[in-house]
């Protein structure tokens, strides 16, 4: 039998975790020309040469820290997902349900701003398309559980529409610079919701008829 690999035992695990925390931290701060070697394994407080020890190039590094971005900011929609009671809601109760739980009040500009900029950095980096898009079917859902628990129907490629519209809010806000994003979102979704997610008629219906 072969000897455990250094990267695979648990000193090895946490090492790679930190370089991975340290290089998320990076990216939030900076965005993706942050995330350098030496800058990363500063962060991390660990060896210049663990960078390359745990990672075979600098795209790996960086697909791992947009996983560990896109994992936490996604957790800390699931949960306000959760949270949101279920009750029937009208357009405008709806979009601003929609607009709380996917742009988030808390969220910072630079938080928000960092979340579309991996969306555009994985057209560049193909290492980085497998995390955006496993993110890209988790909101899908978590749209979907939004709209059941507002007593309305929706479809994959309507709340596909959904996002788009809620997106194109928020970038366009974030541009704007004075623009509140969460408010943006849920004045353009307050639009559609009808169209794209109408209301059943009976919320018994939406298990059966509600389709992610």
């Amino acid at each position: 039998m072969f000897p455990m690999s250094t990267a695979a035992t648990p000193k090895g695990l946490r090492r790679r975790a930190r370089l991975i925390e340290a290089a998320a931290e990076l990216l939030m701060a900076g965005g993706v020309d942050a995330v350098r070697h030496r800058a990363v394994a500063e962060r991390a407080e660990l060896p210049l040469a663990s960078t390359t020890y745990y990672f075979g190039s600098l795209d790996d590094l960086l697909a791992a820290a947009v996983a560990h971005v896109s994992t936490t900011d996604t957790a800390s929609i699931a949960a306000r997902c959760e949270a949101l009671p279920r009750r029937r809601r009208g357009a405008a109760a709806t979009a601003e349900a929609l607009a709380d739980v996917f742009v988030g009040r808390d969220m910072t500009r630079a938080q928000l701003a960092t979340r579309y900029e991996l969306v555009v950095l994985a057209a560049r980096y193909t290492g980085l398309q497998a995390a955006i898009r496993e993110r890209q079917g988790l909101l899908s859902h978590l749209h979907g559980d939004v709209l059941v628990k507002s007593g309305r129907l929706g479809d994959s490629v309507h709340i596909a529409q959904l996002m788009a519209v809620e997106d194109g809010a928020v970038v366009g806000a974030l541009a704007k610079g004075d623009t509140d994003a969460t408010l943006a979102a849920r004045d353009a979704l307050v639009e559609v919701v009808d169209l794209l997610a109408p209301l059943s008629a009976d919320l018994g219906e939406l298990a059966e008829h509600t389709s992610l």
